[in-house]
């Protein structure tokens, strides 16, 4: 099971405050047995709540409670949040 808390905070760029998610839009945690329908869903939820690479965290993603990297916006998953390493799974 692969999960994601989708961790967002205001853009600066737009006059929204940093320090918490922008006005209206839920923290909530996807989960889905496949990795490619987890990011489906992952864009979906930015789609729906009109949500830019300017408001988002790198959350980590999880495979059965473990850490297995970061996930940026468009959904590319990296072994940390320098975005040093992309983690390419088949």
């Amino acid at each position: 099971m692969f999960s994601i808390k989708t961790q967002v905070c205001g853009n600066v760029d737009f006059g929204q405050n940093p320090n918490k998610p922008p006005y209206g839009v839920k923290v909530i945690t996807l989960k889905n047995q496949s990795l490619d329908e987890l990011k489906q869903m992952v864009r979906q939820w930015q789609y729906d709540n009109d949500i830019g690479g300017g408001n988002w965290m790198f959350p980590p993603i999880y495979e059965n409670d473990q850490i297995i990297g970061y996930m940026s916006y468009n959904c590319r998953i990296w072994a940390d949040t320098n975005l040093s390493k992309e983690i390419v799974f088949n």
